[in-house]
């Protein structure tokens, strides 16, 4: 009943303005938790850049549309001993475009988070009507939502009933595990290759995240977006077959980078370049050189 509700809003709006925002808890060191070892070993040892960023988390929410959009900016909450940043912490936080960054002790959203994602998130990245799914957390109930100003906008907010979200909640159903594959087989290439870079420091983690939403934003996955609304029941044709982002970025780029001759880690989703840790990380590589042709 809830996913005939939505498709009965799609038809009046358009794929282009419903929505599906979710938050997603990250280690600040993520692996695969994959290794080579002798046949019948017991004891399996493997590598970590910090224990301590192995068990301390941080939450990302990234908003995307019915019709295979994945929206900018993307929000990260980090965890922080007093739940905000320092005078020092701010003056020096790596802020990019398309990431909104914000402070809590756990590292997690509250409520008083949630209306700031929705009056500095949502509503400037959407259009004048839209309807925006969420799950059943209070956290972020319609009620509180709805009782915010919204500058002239309509906003319908569907809350997903509880104990569905692994069937009808785009996101859950299939975004954000190539998401977090992503993340883990980037940080075991820097741990095998022995880069000389901490990716769980706090501006690494926001550059990590801000590289990867632009990655993720390549029309080359438009279909993958499309495809979490598929198999959640809210769109009647299947989406043609898409590229698997660790598959095409990392696993699939070229020996030596295209701009020098160091070993290339990843290929840009945009562009198609394979590029080493310098010229895609350190020199933060954000693309919108689109080659991709449907």
């Amino acid at each position: 009943e809830f996913v005939d509700d939505v498709n009965t809003l799609i038809s009046e709006v358009g794929e282009c303005n419903v929505f599906n925002s979710n938050q997603s808890g990250f280690n600040l060191e993520m692996h695969t938790r994959r290794t080579l070892s002798f046949k019948g070993e017991l004891k399996i040892e493997t590598l970590a850049q910090s224990l301590n960023s192995m068990t301390h988390s941080y939450t990302i929410q990234p908003l995307i549309s019915a019709d295979g959009c994945l929206l900018s900016p993307l929000l990260i909450v980090l965890q922080e001993k007093d739940g905000v940043f320092g005078p020092r912490i701010k003056n020096n936080l790596f802020t990019p475009e398309n990431v909104h960054v914000l402070a809590s002790k756990s590292g997690k959203l509250s409520s008083k988070l949630v209306q700031k994602w929705f009056t500095k998130v949502f509503l400037p990245s959407t259009n004048n009507e839209s309807v925006l799914l969420l799950d059943s957390w209070s956290g972020q109930n319609s009620q509180m939502l709805n009782a915010l100003s919204t500058s002239g906008k309509s906003v319908v907010i569907k809350t997903i009933p509880a104990g569905t979200t692994g069937m009808i909640q785009p996101l859950d159903v299939f975004f954000f595990r190539p998401w977090k594959n992503f993340i883990r087989y980037f940080s075991d290439n820097i741990i095998l290759n022995n880069f000389d870079i901490n990716l769980h420091h706090r501006n690494n983690v926001i550059k990590l995240q801000s590289l990867i939403h632009n990655q993720f934003s390549s029309p080359r996955f438009q279909n993958l977006i499309k495809y979490s609304w598929y198999k959640s029941g809210y769109i009647k044709e299947k989406p043609s077959e898409f590229d698997n982002p660790v598959d095409f970025c990392l696993k699939q780029c070229e020996t030596s980078c295209d701009f020098c001759n160091l070993s290339a880690i990843i290929k840009c989703a945009w562009c198609t370049k394979s590029l080493c840790l310098t010229h895609f990380f350190n020199e933060y590589h954000i693309c919108n050189y689109n080659t991709f042709k449907k």
